[in-house]
């Protein structure tokens, strides 16, 4: 058997032998390159001394401004040759109006295939859905062991035993 060892907590040394920092006296860069490339103008402040007032500035006046005149363009329109004769609407029977306002047999022929063929497609999805979905899984399954490789587990203790053969 096996002795148990003491539990002891090694010394932790507080003074930790640290690198002295050189601090250089003079800039690492003392190479001279010359003047600088852009020649910047000086600015000479103004000298305002605190016994005395600067000088009054003044404003200039400025100029009346005078609105500038607007013309409007000049604009000719062309006169009609014939006088427009308007056409009187006899009033419809109710009839009458109900014709002209149904839609012709292209329009309605058109509008009804439409949906038809949109409420067929809404409900043959769910069924073409569960017909070609075991078609596609089938056609996948076998074009991977085509290319050597193994085909996805379908059960969980199909996917248990070919995690316990990948172990050795």
């Amino acid at each position: 058997m096996e002795e148990i060892r003491e539990i002891g907590v090694p010394e932790i040394n507080v003074l930790v032998n640290l690198p002295e920092v050189a601090i250089p006296a003079a800039p690492p860069v003392t190479l001279q390159i010359g003047v600088p490339v852009i020649d910047m103008p000086a600015f000479d402040p103004l000298d305002f001394e605190p016994e005395g007032q600067a000088p009054r500035v003044i404003a200039p006046k400025p100029k009346p401004v005078e609105p500038p005149k607007v013309q409007p363009p000049k604009i000719t329109l062309p006169q009609p040759e014939k006088p427009v004769i308007e056409a009187v609407e006899e009033e419809a029977t109710l009839i009458e109006q109900v014709i002209n306002a149904l839609p012709s047999i292209p329009q309605t022929t058109t509008v009804a295939a439409s949906s038809v063929i949109g409420v067929t497609a809404g409900l043959c999805t769910p069924f073409l859905l569960k017909l070609v979905r075991p078609l596609i899984k089938k056609a996948a399954q076998k074009l991977q062991k085509a290319l050597g490789r193994q085909p996805v587990p379908k059960g969980v203790s199909a996917r248990r035993a070919l995690q316990r053969s990948l172990r050795g």
